[in-house]
C-alpha cells in the first residue's frame, strides 16, 4: 500500500516536471516550432482522452468527435453572445460535453462490441448534421471569436499544455486505482466481471463521461486557438479516427501509447507527408495494419518485451557470475558449474584403510600362535 502511494506521488511529480517544462516554451523557441509543439501535444491529450474510454475501457467509441465539437462551440457561443470570460467558459464545455455523454450512455452502454461502434458514429454524424443547418450557432459558416477575447498564442499553447497533462496524469491515477482495475475487468471480460459483482454499465458510464469531459475541454482549447470554428471541421469523424490510430499503434491501454502514437502518426507521417494527403492516408493505413498483425500491444508493448528480455538475461548473466565467485580455487570446471563427478556421489563413506590392502572384518578374528606342546617341549 505505501509503495503503491508513493509511485503514485512520484508519478504526479513527474507530470508536474513535464507541465513546468513545456509552459517554459513559449518565447523560447520559434514560431515554427512551437505551432508544431502545440498540435503534437493537442493530439496527445485527445488521443489520452479517448483511451480511457477505448484502451482501458475496451469501448471503441466514434462519437468522440462530436464532444470536441461540442466544447468548441459552447465555448465560442458562451463568449460570443453571454460574454463569458474564456476560462469559465472553455469550463462549460468540457461540463456540457460530459452531461451529453451522461445523457447518451443511457442508450449507447445498451449496445457492445460493433454496435456500440456503429452507434457511437452515428452520434458524431448526427451532431454534425445538425449543426450544419442550425441558424443560431452560424449554420456552415460557422462562428469567429472577437480577438479581443481570446488570449494570446502563447497562453493558448499553455492552456492546451495543462490541459494534455492533466489527461495524461489522469490517465495514470485511473490506471492505478479499483475502478481502473474494474474497466479492465470489463473489457477483458464483461459477463466474468458482471459476476465478480462488478456494476459493468456503471463503470463503463463513469469512463465515457470522465472521456468526454477531457474531450470538451480540449474542444474549447482548439477553438481558442484557431478563432473561427465552423461544423465541418470542428465535428469531423477525423478526430476521433485519428485519436484511435494514435493510440493503437503507440499501446491501448497505456499512458506512453497514445504520447508514442501521437508522436509517430502526427510528426513522422502527417507532416513528412503533409502534401501527399493519398500516401499519408495510405502509409497510416499499413501501419495500422502491421502494428496489430506483427505487435498487438503497440509500440509500447514491444518496448516492454525487448526491455524484459534484456533484464531477465543481465539477472541470469548476473546469477552465474555470483555463483562462480564463491567457488573454492583451485575448483574443477565441474564442481564450478555446481556439479558433483559422478563416482563421489555413489562411492561409501571411507574406512581408513589405503587401497590394495583387504579390510579388516570384524567377523573373522585375528589368528592367535598355539602355545607349544608337553613333548615339543621335552625334545
Amino acid at each position: 500500500m505505501i509503495n503503491s502511494a508513493r509511485r503514485a506521488w512520484l508519478g504526479i511529480a513527474g507530470w508536474v516536471v513535464v507541465l513546468v517544462v513545456l509552459l517554459l516554451v513559449p518565447g523560447n523557441v520559434t514560431r515554427g516550432t512551437q505551432e508544431i509543439l502545440l498540435n503534437l501535444i493537442l493530439w496527445v491529450g485527445i488521443a489520452q482522452a479517448w483511451n480511457l474510454i477505448g484502451g482501458i475501457g475496451g469501448q471503441l467509441s466514434l462519437g468522440q468527435s462530436a464532444f470536441v465539437g461540442a466544447g468548441g462551440y459552447t465555448l465560442a457561443m458562451c463568449v460570443l453572445k453571454a460574454g463569458t470570460p474564456w476560462p469559465a467558459a472553455l469550463l462549460a464545455g468540457g461540463v456540457l460535453s460530459g452531461t451529453l455523454a451522461w445523457l447518451l450512455s443511457h442508450l449507447l452502454l445498451r449496445l457492445s462490441g460493433v454496435y456500440f461502434t456503429i452507434g457511437s458514429s452515428a452520434v458524431a454524424l448526427i451532431a454534425q448534421a445538425w449543426m450544419v443547418t442550425w441558424t443560431w450557432t452560424g449554420e456552415s459558416r460557422g462562428l469567429a471569436i472577437p480577438l479581443d477575447a481570446v488570449p494570446d498564442r502563447a497562453t493558448a499553447f499553455e492552456v492546451i499544455a495543462v490541459l494534455t497533462v492533466v489527461a495524461c496524469a489522469v490517465t495514470s491515477v485511473v490506471l492505478r486505482s479499483t475502478f481502473g482495475l474494474r474497466l479492465m475487468a470489463v473489457r477483458d471480460d464483461e459477463s466474468a466481471a458482471a459476476a465478480l459483482g462488478v456494476p459493468t454499465r456503471s463503470v463503463k458510464r463513469r469512463a465515457f463521461v470522465l472521456s468526454a469531459f477531457l474531450t470538451g475541454l480540449l474542444g474549447g482549447a482548439i477553438a481558442l486557438n484557431q478563432v473561427a470554428i465552423e461544423p465541418n471541421s470542428m465535428f469531423d469523424l477525423n478526430w476521433v479516427v485519428t485519436a484511435l490510430v494514435m493510440v493503437v499503434v503507440g499501446g491501448m491501454g497505456t499512458v506512453a501509447g497514445p504520447i508514442i502514437g501521437a508522436f509517430v502518426i502526427y510528426y513522422l507521417v502527417d507532416r513528412a507527408l503533409a502534401d501527399q494527403p493519398v500516401l499519408q492516408a495510405l502509409l497510416s493505413g499499413v501501419l495500422v495494419i502491421a502494428v496489430i498483425v506483427v505487435a498487438p500491444n503497440g509500440i509500447v508493448g514491444v518496448l516492454r518485451a525487448g526491455t524484459d528480455a534484456a533484464a531477465d538475461r543481465v539477472s541470469r548473466r548476473r546469477r552465474s557470475q555470483g555463483h562462480l565467485s564463491v567457488t573454492p580455487c583451485g575448483a574443477t570446471p565441474t564442481e564450478q558449474a555446481g556439479q558433483i563427478p559422478a563416482p563421489l556421489i555413489d562411492q561409501p563413506p571411507s574406512s581408513g584403510i589405503e587401497p590394495g590392502r583387504p579390510p579388516l572384518t570384524r567377523d573373522r578374528p585375528a589368528t592367535k600362535h598355539a602355545a607349544p606342546s608337553r613333548e615339543s617341549r621335552n625334545t
